[in-house]
């Protein structure tokens, strides 16, 4: 079968069977199932034991083979010996493809290597999979957490594959609380059947995906998969965190997943060549999915800063300019139109430093001055959390602030929308107090509580544009 429509079944299926499904709720086969049923999968669901009549209210069957409707897609949960047989039952079914969260395979030398060329043989080409050795899918607009836990994000448009089982499971519940909305999130294992590549494929032809992240320990087919990638980034961005980097770190790779992890030089080159965005770890990694499905791209280096704080405003400089982007002085102009609004000891030039005295004017106008500066091509500003506002209205209750403060936020994020420029807020406490980032964030303004962290995505920002750029110069020579 072909690999798109096997995984179309599998991400997007009207029947799953769990096979291996338990009555024992500290199994997999039991978490499985019930994390299907409690993720609200509106689908037809049979829970395959020989040993069970029921299992969850649900009717349960000797083998796949006793189903009485079709099957699109199983989950496979037996013991590894036990699994090519299975998969006998699966092929004979017309069953599509299969998530085999068993391990005991690749990565466990011969013996395991021999058993997935078993697999492969009784699936006679007919059955694909994912696996094995991984914990599971998801896909909310399936309403499916194939997962250990019933976790699905609301809504998103980020597509996630991860070799890592266990720290892509985390990840992937992480995600949310950090801005990033999972649309379908693979644990791809040891990738023996379905590789990355396949899935850079599937996923750039999913019009509900916008951006691809991949957690990589080793590419099994990287000639392909960065030609795929070549092909797909001037259309989507690709994000991906590539460990292994060291010799210590490959060697731990090819003994948890079977991936040999390769030169890191070799990936090195080979993302950026195929204009693929590397992340150095998962806080960056979303740092950028945020910033790269939020905001706009800027047109060109030129950032500005609006920031109550000197150490902020030149720590923000520095991390732009270390990206390759420039902090130019403002206009006479728009320095005077800013003096207006500004204490006289405060610093109109770019970055333009507000002070500490907490004007509610400057907070509200100095942003809509910068960013209609020809020159300027995006912002960096300060955001106005809770603590400020409190500190601004000392006298007045915190219940009776909430309204004023959602509505001051309202207005900033008006003037942000009024230009076709990106702006990425600093708010150094956004993880303690999370209304204001909230708020902001729900209006597709990226927000982080670091000038670092928030200079390096508006560099990633600029250099997708540099990229986008030079693609198109290719394509019209």
């Amino acid at each position: 079968m072909e690999t798109n429509e096997a995984l179309s079944k599998i991400l997007m299926p009207e029947s799953i069977a769990v096979v291996g499904a338990s009555t024992d709720p500290f199994k997999w086969g039991h978490m499985l199932l019930s994390a299907i049923q409690k993720g609200g999968f509106e689908g037809k669901l049979y829970p395959i034991n020989p040993k069970a009549t029921e299992i969850l209210g649900l009717t349960c069957y000797p083998s796949v083979k006793d189903v009485p409707g079709d099957v699109d897609m199983a989950i496979v949960v037996v013991p590894a010996r036990v699994v090519p047989f299975i998969f006998n039952d699966l092929a004979e079914k017309n069953v599509a493809g299969a998530v085999i969260i068993t391990s005991g395979f690749g990565e466990a030398g011969e013996e395991g290597r021999a058993l997935v060329e078993k697999i492969k043989v009784n699936a006679t080409g007919k059955v694909r999979f994912i696996g094995p050795n991984c914990m599971g899918i998801t896909s909310s607009p399936a309403k499916l957490s194939a997962l250990m836990i019933p976790f699905l994000h609301e809504k998103g448009d980020v597509a996630f594959i991860s070799q890592s089982g266990g720290y892509g499971l985390q990840l992937y519940l992480r995600a949310s609380a950090m801005g990033v909305g999972i649309n379908k999130f693979i644990s791809s294992g040891n990738e023996s059947d379905i590789k990355g590549v396949d899935y850079l494929r599937y996923f750039a032809d999913d019009d509900s995906v916008k951006l691809i992240c991949m957690y990589i320990e080793g590419l099994k087919q990287g000639r392909e998969w960065y030609e795929a990638a070549k092909e797909i980034t001037p259309k989507k961005p690709i994000v991906v965190i590539k460990v292994g980097v060291t010799e210590e770190g490959g060697k731990a790779a090819a003994s948890h997943t079977g991936s040999l992890s390769g030169s890191d030089n070799i990936y090195e080159a080979a993302f950026r060549q195929a204009g693929v965005i590397r992340a150095s770890d998962a806080v960056e990694m979303f740092d950028f999915i945020k910033g790269l499905t939020y905001a706009s791209l800027p047109e060109g280096p030129n950032i500005g800063i609006v920031s109550n704080s000197g150490g902020i405003a030149v720590e923000t400089a520095d991390s732009l300019i270390q990206n390759g982007l420039n902090v130019p002085v403002l206009s006479q102009e728009a320095q005077a139109e800013i003096l207006k609004v500004i204490p006289a000891f405060g610093n109109p030039r770019n970055p333009v430093d507000l002070t500490a005295s907490l004007n509610m004017n400057s907070f509200m106008r100095v942003p809509d001055i910068v960013l209609a500066q020809p020159e300027i091509n995006g912002l960096i500003t300060i955001g106005l959390g809770t603590s400020i506002l409190h500190t601004m209205f000392p006298d007045v209750a915190p219940e009776d602030l909430s309204g004023i403060f959602r509505w001051l936020n309202e207005q900033l994020i008006a003037t942000y929308k009024k230009y076709d420029k990106p702006v990425v807020v600093i708010n150094p406490a956004a993880d303690i107090e999370a209304e204001s980032a909230k708020i902001m964030e729900e209006a597709h303004i990226p927000v982080y509580t670091t000038p670092g962290r928030a200079a390096d995505v508006m560099g990633v920002l600029y250099r997708r544009k540099l990229y986008l750029d030079k693609v198109k110069a290719s394509d019209c020579k």
